[in-house]
């Protein structure tokens, strides 16, 4: 059981089972070697392809890789139809649609009539070697040691990918594979962009303004994304994490059916010069919401009693599944928005995890936590 990631210590312990895992894993058919870029499948406008009749048997794979270039129209047929979006000069379909309009639903391998929920898996990739080395051998373990059994939809976000990399993605596995572009990954604000004391600091920092985006992106603004406003529920994966052995029972479906909020699998310490202040601003943020440092058992967990102090213990998402509802508005979208205010994820890599742990632990009750068994 248990899922492997780069970020966690246990990783050279357990390279034998991940190199077997690594064995057993390849998909079920050879995955096609890329090194250039295949040709987009559509014609050179969307007004042709419109005109087209698309079969039921279009190459679902190639409408996934495809980069539709936007047209004068498309946006709102997308948009008001919320099958999809266009943003930087370029559209994109949302789970289950494919085809220049998303007007095509591609099927599901495995007969999900039975669930009264929805639900995605998703990762965050940059369009770098390692980041798509790792997504490709992640993939196929994902679906032969989970996924082939309940077939949820796979959304990779990302700031930019080559048509190379998207074709090795798609080709990767069988999932069925949906690209998202993150509109506003590396924005800094321009009160630290252009301040010179502010802007030296960005630069004193030792984690990459990437890794800091991500950090920013996965506490708050993932969940408001466009791809994700039609499902109940999201699972967070890691570029660098696997399954090592197969999940028999979902535990998706367990935390839809026991009506839980937050689902985690490990807990681990983060390091406290990466989350530098965020314990004194997240106190100050209890002082005016009222709200106790130790006034929930939750918080308890984390928080030393006798000196009010945070333990720097959190619940891990390299691995984590989430109820939309609960996540995308208040109170949890209010205390994020603080935090981003105060430039904490920029300025100190605010991690994900640390925010997570204290906002579930602010409101949650400990019947809404969830601990997965994998």
């Amino acid at each position: 059981k248990g899922w492997i990631s780069g970020d966690v210590d246990c990783r050279t312990s357990m390279r034998s089972m991940l190199d077997s895992a690594a064995a057993d894993a390849a998909p079920a058919r050879p995955v096609p070697q890329a090194p250039e870029a295949p040709p987009e499948p559509r014609p050179e406008r969307v007004q042709e392809q419109v005109a087209a009749t698309l079969p039921v048997s279009e190459d679902y794979r190639a409408w996934a890789i495809a980069k539709m270039e936007e047209v004068p129209g498309v946006r709102y047929f997308l948009e008001s139809s919320k099958r999809g979006r266009c943003s930087e000069g370029f559209c994109e379909c949302f789970p289950p649609w494919r085809g220049p309009l998303c007007q095509l639903v591609e099927p599901s391998t495995v007969d999900a009539s039975h669930r009264n929920y929805s639900a995605v898996l998703h990762y965050l990739t940059s369009d770098g070697k390692i980041d798509i080395d790792d997504i490709e051998q992640s993939l196929p373990r994902l679906w032969k040691m989970y996924n082939q059994y309940v077939d949820y939809p796979v959304v990779i976000f990302h700031d930019g990918l080559s048509m190379a990399n998207r074709h090795r993605i798609v080709h990767a596995s069988e999932n069925r594979i949906w690209f998202a572009y993150v509109d506003d990954y590396l924005q800094v604000p321009e009160m630290f962009s252009k301040d010179p004391d502010r802007k030296a600091r960005l630069d004193e920092v030792k984690w990459s303004l990437g890794y800091r985006g991500m950090c920013r992106f996965r506490s708050g603004t993932i969940f408001l994304q466009p791809v994700l406003q039609g499902f109940d529920y999201a699972m967070t994966l890691d570029t660098d994490g696997y399954f090592p052995a197969p999940i028999l029972s979902d535990p998706i479906a367990e935390m839809h059916a026991g009506d839980y909020v937050y689902t985690w699998s490990h807990l681990l310490p983060d390091l406290p010069g990466a989350v530098m202040h965020f314990w004194e601003y997240s106190l100050m943020y209890m002082r005016m919401k009222n709200i106790h440092p130790l006034g929930t058992p939750i918080l308890r967990q984390f928080v030393n009693e006798d000196d009010i102090r945070w333990n720097y213990q959190l619940y891990m998402n390299d691995i984590e599944i989430v109820k939309l509802d609960w996540f995308r508005s208040d109170p949890y979208q209010d205390y994020f928005r603080y935090l981003d205010s105060v430039g904490g994820f920029w300025l100190h890599r605010w991690g994900d995890h640390a925010v997570r742990t204290i906002a579930v632990g602010m409101w949650l009750p400990e019947d809404k936590v969830y601990e997965m068994d994998i």
